[in-house]
C-alpha cells in the first residue's frame, strides 16, 4: 500500500517499526531463570543453594527448544527481547 493511501497513525507506526527492521536485532523467546546444581560434590548447590542461569524457551516447527544464555550475553539477549516486544506491539497498530 502507498503511503498516502494510509492513515496517519499507519504511517507513524511503519516508521517507528523501521529502525527495528533495517538495524536492531530482536528475538521471539521467553527468557526464564533455572535453578540447577553443577554436579561438583562439594559445591554449595549440593547443600540447597542452586546456580541461576537465564535459559529461552522458544517454539520451532512445533518442537519446544530451549537455550542457555551465558552471563556475559544476558544483557544483550534481553534487550533483543524486549525489540521483538516492541516490534509486536508496533505492529498490533498498524
Amino acid at each position: 500500500m502507498h503511503r498516502s493511501k494510509m492513515t496517519k497513525m499507519e504511517r507513524e507506526s511503519r516508521s517507528r517499526l523501521k529502525p527495528y527492521i533495517t538495524w536492531k536485532e530482536f528475538l521471539r523467546a521467553t527468557p526464564t531463570i533455572r535453578r540447577q546444581t553443577c554436579g561438583k560434590p562439594n559445591c554449595r548447590c549440593q547443600r540447597g543453594e542452586k546456580h541461576l542461569c537465564l535459559v529461552l524457551t522458544r517454539s520451532l516447527s512445533g518442537k519446544i527448544e530451549q537455550l542457555y544464555v551465558p552471563k556475559e550475553k544476558e544483557k544483550m539477549v534481553k534487550e533483543w527481547i524486549k525489540n521483538w516486544r516492541d516490534i509486536q506491539d508496533l505492529l498490533e497498530k498498524i
